[in-house]
């Protein structure tokens, strides 16, 4: 298992909570977080997942880079891109944007920590493969050893139902 990004240590608990042997799976978690860096390469990574079918949780940035890479990759966006690296809001290719608010705290029964989003309107058309889950909300930070997030519990699924576990 590959997790990305700083915000990997309450996935890790949540992760462990539910299975000790996650570790040992083959699946890539792309997490929020507050310093974006190797944007492409995590890209790279997340195309790979999908093609391959390799299990993919999107967290926060993951699921907005997942979105990014669809774009890019399947619907043929070359530029798709984010505000939050530094492009304007009114540029075609945006398809993360920032939101006009944080967005802290419970909403709608999730826990939320993020100040970007993917552009309303890019749900309808984004198909996912069977292989990928991706929240814009944090799962980990609602999961407990005796209240398992089905989130996570579904991505672990997907990484035992690819390895025959």
């Amino acid at each position: 298992m590959e997790i990305l990004n700083d915000f990997n240590t309450s996935v890790e608990k949540a992760l462990s909570e539910i299975d000790k042997h996650w570790r040992e799976y083959n699946g890539l978690v792309v997490c929020g977080t507050h310093s974006p860096f190797m944007v492409e390469r995590q890209l790279k990574k997340i195309r790979k997942a999908r093609e391959d079918g390799t299990p993919f949780l999107g967290i926060c940035f993951g699921h907005q880079l997942a979105a990014i890479e669809y774009a890019r990759n399947v619907l043929g966006i070359a530029g798709a891109t984010s505000t939050e690296f530094g492009y304007p809001e009114d540029l075609q290719d945006v398809i993360v944007q920032r939101r006009p608010f944080l967005k802290v705290g419970l909403y709608d029964g999730e826990s939320w920590w993020n100040n970007y989003e993917v552009r309303p309107g890019f749900e309808d058309i984004w198909k996912k493969p069977e292989n990928f889950i991706t929240v814009q909300y944090h799962p980990e930070y609602q999961s407990s050893k005796d209240k398992p997030h089905p989130i996570l519990v579904n991505f672990l699924t997907l990484c035992k139902k690819r390895h025959n576990i």
